[in-house]
């Protein structure tokens, strides 16, 4: 509990350096927002503030830290992963769906390979009868955490960020593709700023 505490506020104030520019929008009423792992903490700076949202954490100690965190940063968190307990997890989303909230799915995970899409988000979003819709996040000075299968993106204080929000994806249309666009634009954007 004083870890979780702890480890939020680190995260708000960290955060709250980032320089954050959000292109895009999602669609109003329950949206799925897929994502890499790996990615997430820079894209805690863009998220709409127009409606409560929802991820999916492990069954594991870490993800009741990261449960915990999420709670006290305003974010939701219903528990699972497609290694373990994936239907209670996806219906806990499908259920927070129906009811308005966004949802947030790192959806190469919960090991990877990074950059490969498994079929949780676009199931959930099609159950809830949500778009799914990429998010890419390009930052302009961050450390990499090379060891770690999701490359974890620390950005470092004061960094400039851009997240892409890109248009709903098509039914079959490929997930990977459209998160591809979304972050090829984004470093675009990066540049440009830069």
């Amino acid at each position: 509990m004083l870890r979780g505490l702890a480890l939020s506020w680190l995260v708000r104030l960290w955060v709250a350096t980032l320089r954050v520019r959000c292109h895009g929008q999602a669609p109003a009423g329950p949206v799925v927002l897929a994502f890499w792992h790996g990615d997430q903490l820079a894209l805690l700076g863009a998220l709409p503030r127009d409606r409560a949202w929802v991820t999916m954490t492990s069954l594991s100690h870490d993800g009741a830290l990261q449960t915990e965190v999420m709670r006290r940063l305003g974010i939701g968190a219903v528990r699972g992963s497609s290694s373990r307990g994936a239907a209670a997890g996806a219906r806990g989303l499908i259920r927070v769906l129906r009811l308005g909230c966004g949802g947030l799915v790192a959806c190469d995970g919960p090991r990877g390979p990074r950059g490969v899409a498994k079929p949780g988000a676009a199931f959930v979003a099609k159950a809830a009868s949500a778009p799914l819709v990429g998010v890419g996040v390009a930052v302009g000075v961050a450390v990499r955490l090379t060891r770690a299968w999701d490359r974890f993106c620390l950005p470092l204080p004061w960094s400039r960020v851009q997240v892409v929000i890109g248009p709903p994806v098509a039914q079959g249309a490929s997930l990977e593709a459209a998160i591809a666009a979304c972050e090829t634009q984004a470093e675009a954007l990066l540049e440009a700023w830069l």
